[in-house]
Parts: structure tokens; C-alpha cells; sequence
């Protein structure tokens, strides 16, 4: 099953990507990507600690074009990045994330 197109991803998450400035994407990240979980609420995504300035600039980005989304970093072993938001918006998210991996995989 493939994935809907990015414009559609993004249209559900509700992003006014005219709003975001420039800064770190997915894809600058997708390398340091050491794990996701999904709740019902939330998503994590789970970094390497090296991404943390990386994963602070995107963030940071987010806040103003997904301004309907919670974006909030953690330390720990890793560094997560916990996304809060309706379950269809977490869908479309997770299915952005998990591309980005299945992408460079191929």
C-alpha cells in the first residue's frame, strides 16, 4: 500500500507551509531516526543525540506553520520528539516519518 501524496499528508496535519520558515526538514533527520511509537494522543520519535540541535531548528519551524500540533523535546538516552495532536493529523505524521526511512531504504 503506498502512502498519499505529501500535499494530501499535509493538508490533514492542517500545515500552512507558506508559515514555515527555512530550517531542517524530515529527511535531515531521517538519519538519526532510532525508533517511532505510537499512542492513541501522541506520537514519539526517538533520535541520536547528535540531532539534537537539528531536531531543536525543526522544531522550532513546526511550531509556526503546525501551529495546531503540540512539538516538544526530551532528553534522555536518546532524544525524543514528542508530536500531540488528533489521531488523523498523528496518521498522516507517522506516515511522513516512517516514508522518509522507507525511502532511503530503497
Amino acid at each position: 500500500m503506498r502512502n498519499p501524496p505529501r500535499e494530501d499528508l499535509l493538508s490533514v496535519i492542517e500545515c500552512e507551509i507558506d508559515r514555515r520558515p527555512e530550517a531542517p526538514v524530515i529527511a535531515d533527520l531521517e538519519r538519526h531516526i532510532v525508533g517511532l511509537s505510537r499512542e492513541p494522543e501522541a506520537l514519539t520519535v526517538n533520535f541520536a543525540p547528535e540531532a539534537r540541535e537539528t531536531l531543536e531548528a525543526f522544531v522550532e519551524a513546526e511550531r509556526q506553520c503546525c501551529a495546531g500540533i503540540g512539538w516538544s523535546v526530551s532528553d534522555g538516552p536518546r532524544v525524543s520528539l514528542r508530536i500531540e495532536a488528533g489521531p488523523d493529523a498523528l496518521d498522516a505524521l507517522t506516515m511522513l516519518f516512517e516514508s522518509e526511512r522507507i525511502d532511503k531504504a530503497r
